[in-house]
């Protein structure tokens, strides 16, 4: 392609580039320079990955049916009537809430780049992270760490938050940075202190030291 921007760009300057605009960056001497790009998935990347998603979970198992079929003078002619019927096959699966919003949720939180993740070395125990919260030490959310609502449910990393509480889920999706005074109650609750702690230990969420 040909480029067509042309700007010198100085220490700290940002520039934006709508999409559409062929551009070739190249810096003049030993630089650091950062492209982020802002962009939200197409259809073909939504329908392929909904279709992996029924595959993997074995959704979608009924047959095609056709009871009402009658001798047709063509029989070489799919009828527009057949066609509605298939369209509505399909759309039907992707029209099931809870299927939809499972599926997404473990598609939006999937990273598009490889996350820094330590496990915590030694693993923490349940009593260490309630009373490290307890003491008022801060945790902080992985860089690149996507942690999302989805309707009713919670998604971290591409998998089901699973925790007991749902005021906590709010807030782990919410805040980077998180105290007790984020959880609330949940601190005080030795399940969900479990919950957390095996997720610290997957390296998700880490104490500052």
């Amino acid at each position: 392609f040909t480029p067509i921007i042309d700007e010198d760009l100085a220490p700290g300057d940002i520039l934006y580039i709508p999409p559409g605009f062929p551009h070739d960056g190249f810096t003049h001497e030993t630089a650091l320079n950062y492209s982020v790009g802002f962009r939200g998935p197409n259809s073909r990347d939504l329908i392929s990955s909904f279709a992996d998603y029924v595959l993997e979970n074995d959704l979608g198992g009924d047959h095609y049916s056709d009871p009402d079929l009658t001798c047709r003078v063509n029989p070489g002619k799919v009828e527009n009537y057949e066609l509605e019927r298939l369209r509505d096959m399909m759309t039907a699966l992707i029209s099931q809430p809870e299927a939809f919003n499972q599926w997404f949720g473990s598609f939006v939180t999937t990273p598009r780049h490889e996350l820094d993740i330590a496990s915590a070395e030694p693993p923490y125990e349940p009593e260490e992270v309630a009373a490290a919260l307890a003491g008022g030490e801060e945790l902080i959310r992985l860089s690149g760490l996507r942690v999302l609502q989805v309707g009713e449910g919670f998604f971290v990393n591409s998998e089901p938050l699973d925790v007991s509480h749902q005021a906590a889920a709010v807030s782990m999706c919410r805040y980077t940075r998180l105290t007790k005074t984020e959880l609330g109650a949940a601190v005080e609750d030795d399940e969900f202190i479990r919950q957390l702690t095996a997720l610290i230990n997957q390296g998700y969420w880490y104490f500052e030291d």
